[in-house]
């Protein structure tokens, strides 16, 4: 959230790791399941086998907490997501790897991807749009610097605002992920009961697509 609202008290910052984690796994699992609302403070502190008085010593209310889980969700994506620079230069080599490495994040971490979707789809979730806000701002700090070095190096189509392709990247792959997280949502595709090397290649080609409709053309001198 970027505010203190979100910031957990130095109480649970001193606890020793192993206890932090239980803390988190159970308050994640409990928003995962019954988002934000209907989330039990009672279910989160027996499952982590702590009382409730003990978990506002720790945060200041259900809010604080799960507030601080979501910025777990959204720091956590964004180290998924560096490691990308590190393996591809080539642009669409990039998006690619994002696509990839979201389908690994959400086999690796269901539940947190599952909070996002409540705030997604929940309206009745406190500072919805702020949470969103902070979501969509983090794509375009990754994808506009990525964006605008592909069109300086005529790798994508210049007559294209810089908003509208970093729009058509995060709708893409933001919709992508949802439909593979949640198969109601994936028009017919399957996505969850592809093998690996099928879900790829959807992947491949979704991206032959983006990169036919972006690439810059090659003007041809008569």
């Amino acid at each position: 959230m970027g505010d203190s609202l979100s910031l957990p008290r130095h109480t649970f910052n001193n606890l020793p790791a192993e206890k932090r984690d239980k803390i988190v796994g159970a308050a994640m699992r409990e928003f995962s399941r019954q988002g934000y609302q209907k989330a039990s403070i009672n279910t989160i502190v027996k499952a982590a086998g702590i009382s409730k008085g003990s978990l506002y010593q720790y945060f200041d209310n259900k809010e604080a907490l799960f507030f601080f889980i979501f910025d777990s969700f959204t720091e956590l994506v964004k180290k998924t997501v560096k490691q990308v620079n590190k393996q591809e230069k080539e642009f669409f080599g990039q998006v690619r790897y994002v696509l990839q490495a979201g389908i690994e994040f959400i086999d690796q971490y269901p539940e947190y991807f599952q909070i996002y979707l409540k705030v997604l789809f929940e309206q009745d979730i406190p500072h919805r749009e702020k949470l969103l806000a902070q979501v969509r701002l983090f794509s375009r700090e990754y994808f506009g610097p990525l964006c605008a070095r592909a069109q300086k190096q005529q790798a994508i189509r210049q007559d294209i605002p810089l908003e509208v392709v970093i729009f058509i990247l995060d709708a893409t792959l933001d919709r992508f992920l949802q439909s593979y997280a949640r198969s109601y949502l994936d028009c017919g595709l399957d996505l969850t009961r592809k093998k690996r090397e099928e879900l790829f290649a959807v992947v491949d080609m979704i991206l032959q697509v983006l990169q036919e409709g972006l690439k810059e053309r090659v003007k041809i001198d008569n």
